[in-house]
Formats: structure tokens, C-alpha cells, sequence
């Protein structure tokens, strides 16, 4: 009987120490995440004229790294309701880098998470214009292009749902971001009145352009951003540079992705 006991207690002894070995061995060990990558595709981007993908991958159970790229996709904006533009057209691309931290416990691309990044964007558009110069009562008409770009940072607020561990819903509720635009306006103008018009009239009617844009810089933009943004005329052409013009901007929508 005491050779049983001795060793039974020999064996739990044994057991346990392997238990707890076992047990440290396991925490030591990295974890085996079931669902490292995430391919996602954003909807709502489909609005501002860019075919928008999301690559995530989870670099720990807690902790994913986030790859976004929008593709320009040109489309027209519905200006009927302006009586200055018309014909508009504009599409966008951008490149989204972010870290993204999941509070939960799941080791799953799932649940709710805080997320900073970074964002480039440029924006590209063509559009018809006409007005009336408050000065003479001068109409005139002419074609503009734009090319901006943006340089963004910001912290979003999210969640997202993981069905049967393959589907993904990612609700990006939150997102305040801050930025700085540039780029330029390169306008061409004319009059549209077919009598007695001057010998030169696109460069008097680019003259009227800038008069206005000069006006509405002084009365409706603040300094600190009026100052950033730089009209000039060459002949019938008129150039609005924007250097860095900061503002705020809020980042909410919805993906659809594949988790493997």
C-alpha cells in the first residue's frame, strides 16, 4: 500500500509540474490566429468618383496593420441646381496607412477598435462655368481644371463584425481627420455677349474672374486661409494656387470584406 501511495504521489507530482511547464510553454509561444488577412472593398466611395480596397492584416492577436487605396473612377456631379457650373466631372485616388488596435479579446479581426493613420489624396475635375462681373454686369463663360491633393492625418472609431469567421463587416463610424490642401484652379474665360465686344474679350473676361475670386477672398474666407490662396491672370487665363489650406474633415461609412 505505501509503494502505491508513494507512487501515485510520485505521478501527480510529476503531472503537475508538466502541467505547469506545459502551461509556461504555451505562453511563451506565439498565438496561432485563425484569420490573419482581411480584403475589403468600400462602397461608399463609389460617391466621390474612387474604387476603394482595404488590405488588413493582424500582426498579433490585438494588433492588425491596415493597407487602403482608392482608384480614380471618372463620373459627373449633378449640378443642375447651380445656375454658375455645368458638365462636371471629377474622380479621386487615394493611399490610406493605418495601425489599428481591437480592445476585445477575440485573436480575431473582430469587435471594436481605435485606429490612426495617415492619408494622401488627389482629386482631379473638369466643369463648365458662367457668371456676371458685380462691377460692369459683364456676363462671361469659360472651362476650368482642377487638381488637388491632400495630405491627411487622423484617429477613427469603429467596429466590426466577423460572420462565421470568413465575412466581414467593418462600420467605421468615427473618423476626425485633419488636413492641408494644395494644388491648383487653371481657368480659361470669355464674354458671352456677341455685340460690341473689345478686341481682346477673354482676357477682359478673365479680368472680371479674378476681380470676383480677389472679392470673395476678402469677404468670405479668413485671412489665415485667404492668404494660402493665390490668384493670377495670363491673357484669357486665370491660375488659383492653393498652398496648404487647412481644414477638418469627418471619415464615417462602411466595408464588405473576405477574411482568409
Amino acid at each position: 500500500m505505501k509503494k502505491v501511495i508513494i507512487l501515485s504521489f510520485l505521478l501527480a507530482t510529476g503531472f503537475l509540474g508538466f502541467s505547469q511547464e506545459t502551461e509556461k510553454a504555451a505562453k511563451k509561444a506565439p498565438l496561432v490566429l485563425e484569420r490573419k488577412n482581411v480584403f475589403k472593398f468600400l462602397p461608399v466611395n463609389t460617391t466621390f468618383h474612387s474604387l476603394s480596397f482595404e488590405y488588413e492584416r493582424m500582426l498579433s492577436a490585438k494588433n492588425a496593420i491596415t493597407l487602403g487605396f482608392g482608384l480614380p473612377s471618372n463620373g459627373k456631379i449633378d449640378v443642375s441646381g447651380s445656375s454658375e457650373m455645368n458638365s462636371t466631372e471629377f474622380s479621386s485616388m487615394h493611399v490610406r496607412l493605418a495601425l489599428r488596435h481591437y480592445t476585445g479579446k477575440s485573436q480575431l479581426p473582430r469587435g471594436f477598435y481605435v485606429e490612426p493613420y495617415l492619408k494622401y489624396q488627389d482629386i482631379t475635375g473638369a466643369t463648365g462655368f458662367s457668371g456676371t462681373d458685380q462691377a460692369s454686369n459683364q456676363p462671361y463663360k469659360g472651362d476650368v481644371n482642377v487638381k488637388l491633393n491632400t495630405m491627411n492625418i487622423g484617429l477613427q472609431f469603429g467596429t466590426q463584425i466577423l460572420i462565421a469567421k470568413r465575412v466581414t463587416l467593418d462600420f467605421y463610424f468615427l473618423g476626425l481627420e485633419a488636413g492641408l490642401l494644395s494644388g491648383n484652379l487653371t481657368g480659361t474665360a470669355n464674354l458671352t455677349n456677341n455685340t460690341n465686344l473689345p478686341p481682346n474679350p477673354g482676357t477682359l473676361a478673365a479680368s472680371y474672374i479674378v476681380a470676383d475670386l480677389n472679392e470673395a477672398k476678402t469677404d468670405n474666407i479668413p485671412s489665415f486661409i485667404s492668404d494660402k490662396i493665390i490668384v493670377t491672370q495670363d491673357g484669357n487665363r486665370v491660375n488659383t494656387k492653393i498652398n496648404g489650406v487647412p481644414y477638418p474633415w469627418l471619415r464615417a461609412g462602411l466595408s464588405l470584406g473576405i477574411a482568409f
